[in-house]
């Protein structure tokens, strides 16, 4: 026997109802657990009937032997073959009605019921899931409207509306769906809307932008950071507000002052930022005017280094200046100038001392400095001559016998000549020319020298020739140095240096072999 279903819940304790379909805050009433409980035994008993009606009519099929044939095409049962009305119909259990006496108004479980179930267990499943991350503080209408459509699935199974509730559940979880597909689009959108309004200068609107962003994703650093970048912009427009005004009244060090502090307390807002620019931009622009005033006045006082330091300070407020570019070729001008004329000086200088290698130096470093320098070039080519000219004098003054030689002798008049046509002379190259002028006077002089042997003594004298055998013999030399050798039959030989000098009075040399062999 059936066991009445209201009866057995008043006699034994049911388990709980499945787990809730909406949060605790969403509105909406929730549907009663004898409504479900009677969906359930509607269920079974439709279930129970079509298994009936399906053994009713297959059951004689299944009795007969299988007749080993080809397989035919099936064909329609005769009406002989078909089950009688009365086998086919099933029989309700004790206390229960079928299908065709139930009452016309009582609804009938369909194909649709089990899907219906389906969506609805799926829903609770998404919106588990949903509520994990905190779609109900963020999901707004759409989140309300898909709960809604939910309740209105679970109503509508109650009331056994299985079409009508299956649709209800598939438009909840298609909203359901698109709301969490669109998560990471409302989270830009509160970050982006929450910056904006930053910018509008609107703290508690910006506020709560970045809440619903941290609502969405709790550990956003963006959001996180716009909530502070919200706390501190009151002060922030206020230090702006100060900054703009001290900005019109022309007090440009207070203005930079309030906009540095807006800044630092909050580096990307805009307002703060442009003001900060701003300031610091005119006064860069006062102070590079001042700079260059400086350094005109300078130049023109001829005051090169004070114009160098102005220019300096310009540079270092505004390098890229077409006007800071100019006046840098004038300071560069006249600093060459000066540096040229500098040079120029010493290489007089250098010249008149005859210190004719720091001369040329001189004039190397002008020409380094501006190769069509006339003076350099002209100094250079002067400088190399006297340089080359005095170390030739220097070497013949070095080694004045080398003048006894023909050959060094005329060399020395030539110098001697090329070096007299030069004008002015300094001291030292008069002096040169005197010292190779008495040199060449000497060096040219003949001088009478007389010579004493022993008669047996054969006497030669390079050079000059062989004189022979004598005991006394006058001849007459150039000045210079003449080696005499003397020979004899049983004796050593004898050699002697004779230095022929002039203004030394009378010469006598002698010459003869003493020591036997």
């Amino acid at each position: 026997m059936t066991e009445n279903p209201g009866d057995k819940e008043s006699d034994t304790k049911q388990p709980e109802g499945p787990p809730a379909l909406v949060p605790p805050d969403a509105t909406g009433q929730e549907p009663t657990r004898r409504s479900r409980i009677q969906l359930l035994l509607v269920l079974a008993c439709g279930l129970l009937l079509v298994v009936g009606a399906v053994a009713v009519l297959f059951w004689p099929p299944l009795q007969e032997t299988p007749r080993v044939e080809e397989p035919q095409a099936p064909q329609e049962a005769s009406p002989m073959d078909q089950p009688s009305p009365v086998a086919q119909q099933p029989v309700a259990p004790p206390g229960e009605t079928t299908p065709e006496a139930a009452a016309p108004d009582e609804a009938i479980p369909s194909e649709t019921a089990p899907e219906a179930n389906r969506l609805l267990g799926e829903w609770l499943k998404k919106q588990a899931v949903a509520e994990a991350e905190n779609i109900t503080a963020w999901g707004g209408k759409d989140y309300s409207k898909a709960v809604s459509l939910a309740r209105d699935c679970d109503r509508l199974l109650g009331e056994q509306q299985f079409v009508e509730a299956q649709g209800a559940c598939k438009e909840a979880i298609a909203g359901l769906d698109r709301l969490m597909a669109e998560k990471r689009n409302l989270l830009d959108d509160a970050l982006r809307t929450g910056f904006l309004t930053l910018e509008n200068g609107d703290p508690e609107g910006a506020a709560a932008h970045f809440q619903r962003a941290l609502a969405i994703e709790a550990d956003n650093q963006q959001a996180q950071k716009g909530l502070r970048r919200a706390a501190r912009l009151p002060e922030v427009l206020r230090l702006v507000e100060a900054g703009q005004a001290q900005e019109l009244a022309g007090d440009a060090q207070g203005a930079l002052k309030s906009f540095s502090k807006a800044a630092s307390l909050d580096p990307d807002f805009r307002p703060a930022r442009k003001g900060l620019s701003r300031v610091r931009a005119d006064i860069s622009e006062k102070q590079f005017r001042k700079a260059m005033s400086r350094a005109l006045q300078a130049l023109d006082r001829g005051d090169l280094a004070a114009a160098g330091d102005a220019l300096a300070r310009a540079q270092a407020v505004k390098g890229g200046d077409p006007a800071l570019a100019d006046l840098k070729k004038r300071l560069y001008g006249a600093q060459l100038n000066r540096n040229l004329e500098t040079l120029r000086r010493e290489e007089e200088s250098l010249e008149k001392s005859e210190r004719w290698r720091e001369a040329l130096s001189a004039c190397e470093q002008a020409l380094t400095l501006d190769p069509g320098a006339a003076f350099a070039s002209s100094c250079r080519e002067r400088a190399n001559r006297r340089i080359e000219l005095d170390s030739r004098l220097e070497s013949i003054l070095a080694r004045p016998e080398r003048l006894f030689e023909d050959g060094p002798l005329n060399e020395a008049r030539t110098v001697l000549a090329r070096a007299s046509e030069l004008s002015p002379r300094g001291s030292r190259l008069r002096s040169q020319l005197d010292r190779l002028t008495q040199l060449i006077r000497e060096a040219a002089v003949d001088v009478e020298v007389q010579l004493i042997s022993d008669g047996l003594t054969e006497v030669v004298i390079y050079h000059v020739g062989r004189l022979g055998r004598f005991h006394e013999k006058r001849v007459v030399l150039r000045t210079g140095d003449y080696t005499a050798t003397g020979s004899r039959n049983g004796f050593r030989d004898v050699r002697q240096t004779l230095k022929v000098r002039s203004g030394s009075g009378k010469m006598v040399f002698t010459l003869r072999c003493e020591e036997p062999i």
